[in-house]
């Protein structure tokens, strides 16, 4: 029998959109692009309650609490935090991360160079083939589309895909849900925002699984939208 997995990005402190999407889409397992929230943003003990409802996994962005993150750890004992460049196995596939966004320096944590980004494909590339690849940035010409039509992403990223060639290329950051088919069949989905009620549905059947972008209704009274990426 498959499985559900869903994935869910940039949150910004709404996890009431994570909680209604876990209780309509009733998934066994959850994964996320990253930008839970500033430490301001989000409890530790909320964020806590979301993992003992259903195995967790994530990448990092540039609104997210690293520590927080890094503590908290699913019932078998896994870390929730996917580490930078690192493979692991979810729900009977290889998901592998890059967190953080691309700049020039390491002025700030969440900040990955292009020869960081290299480096951490290179490792993911030398371990196998890889289902799925997390990362809050994206691949530059690939569901990379802003909210004013200009391409967001960034080379390195797209390098990094190419690279390692996952069968599916999952990210964020820039609030807007698109995907992208490749000449191979492989895909590069931005799951967009979830407060604006998108998310990614993967099903899987054995080694085999389809994923398709959704929407789904928010509860108005507790809607709140991130708004542009930042």
């Amino acid at each position: 029998m498959g499985l559900r997995i869903l994935v869910v990005s940039d949150l910004h402190g709404d996890l009431g959109a994570v909680r209604e999407a876990l209780a309509l889409f009733q998934p066994a397992g959850l994964l996320s692009c990253g930008d839970w929230g500033d430490p301001a943003e989000v409890d530790e003990d909320a964020l806590a309650a979301i993992v003992s409802r259903v195995p967790t996994a994530t990448t990092f962005g540039n609104h997210d609490p690293p520590e927080l993150l890094g503590r908290l750890r699913n019932a078998d004992g896994s870390s929730v935090l996917i580490g930078q460049g690192e493979v692991r196995p979810f729900a009977g596939l290889r998901v592998a991360a890059i967190g953080g966004i691309w700049a020039r320096s390491h002025r700030l944590p969440h900040y990955v160079t292009d020869d960081d980004v290299a480096g951490f494909a290179a490792r993911i590339a030398s371990g196998g083939p890889v289902d799925i690849l997390l990362t809050h940035a994206c691949p530059v010409g690939l569901a990379d589309l802003t909210l004013t039509g200009r391409h967001g992403g960034q080379r390195c990223f797209l390098d990094a895909s190419r690279a390692i060639a996952p069968r599916l290329h999952l990210c964020g950051h820039l609030h807007v849900a698109q995907e992208r088919t490749l000449r191979d069949g492989r895909s590069v989905l931005n799951v967009g925002a979830t407060p604006e009620g998108s998310v990614v549905l993967i099903d899987t059947d054995g080694p085999s699984f389809a994923a398709r972008l959704e929407r789904f209704p928010r509860d108005s009274s507790a809607r709140s939208s991130p708004g542009p990426p930042r």
